[in-house]
């Protein structure tokens, strides 16, 4: 799930802030939000509320994405551990090319239609939550 939260955030581009700064996917990044986009129904009807669902546990909420600039990507569980016999943190890989960020561990994740600001990554990406059908996701995360 951790690496999920990777995908969602997962959205990434390079632009200029007002200081000509460059503002990229280098860094530490927090998914903060998710939304259905069209509702999904998780069986208990109509829902736009994707964050709730892939991050119902508390202690998922506080994980952490550390982009790295040689293509490697850290997942770190945060303050609080899900699972205490876990690693704190595991490696995977990534790729940015325009506005598709890829993450690769067990599964791609893509993320597409990535943008970049200073303090936020946005995009989406397509999950199955068991139906057969992907749902599409928007997700933000948040630089720390």
């Amino acid at each position: 799930m951790a690496l999920l939260l990777v995908a969602g955030g997962m959205i990434l581009i390079t632009s200029c802030n007002n200081n000509d700064e460059e503002v990229g996917i280098i860094g530490t990044w927090k998914v903060t939000g998710a939304v259905f986009n069209p509702a999904y129904d998780p069986g208990s009807g109509p829902t736009t509320d994707a964050y709730s669902l892939m991050f119902a546990q508390s202690c998922a909420q506080d994980d952490f994405i550390i982009f790295q600039d040689n293509g490697t990507v850290i997942n770190d569980e945060g303050a609080v551990k899900c699972d205490s016999a876990s690693a704190q943190q595991t490696t995977d890989n990534y790729t940015f090319s325009g506005t598709t960020l890829s993450i690769f561990s067990n599964d791609t994740i893509t993320i597409t239609n990535v943008a970049i600001q200073a303090t936020t990554l946005t995009g989406s990406m397509a999950a199955d939550f068991g139906s057969g059908t992907p749902v599409n996701i928007d997700m933000t995360l948040t630089r720390q």
